[in-house]
């Protein structure tokens, strides 16, 4: 009668760790998906202050390597710039959830990207591989 309780209450131990164990699993599976959504959002406003901010853009590139500063806020990105006049730049640039300005304010001169703005639509390429024209 004893072994019996032992053994169910072993059993009972180990459905509670188990199920322990997928509700982890399953918390970090969604805290990753939600940090790629933040990085897709971050790469959309900077994608658009792109198009704001230099002229005749066709494609915008998002490395797959960032920088990122938690004192700050701030993620940096290399972005691959190419232009209708066969100018392609790459510029190290400063992200945030929170900055909503129009033009992009952080990134390194580069003397062959005109200043203006980009009317037509641009092919944007997400760090997660995706595409999308914006």
């Amino acid at each position: 009668m004893i072994l019996r309780k032992k053994t169910w209450v072993l059993v009972g131990i180990l459905i509670f760790i188990l199920i322990g164990g997928v509700s982890w699993f399953m918390f970090n599976q969604n805290e990753t998906q939600r940090k790629e959504q933040q990085i897709v959002k971050m790469e959309t406003t900077t994608a658009k202050q792109i198009k704001n901010t230099f002229t005749d853009v066709t494609e915008i590139k998002f490395s797959e390597r960032y920088g990122e500063n938690r004192l700050t806020g701030y993620t940096s990105v290399d972005v691959t710039i190419t232009t209708s006049y066969g100018v392609t730049s790459l510029l190290d640039v400063s992200m945030s959830l929170n900055d909503k300005s129009k033009k992009l304010e952080s990134y390194g001169v580069d003397p062959n990207l005109l200043e203006g703005t980009t009317e037509n639509k641009v092919k944007v390429i997400f760090s997660n591989k995706t595409e999308r024209s914006l």
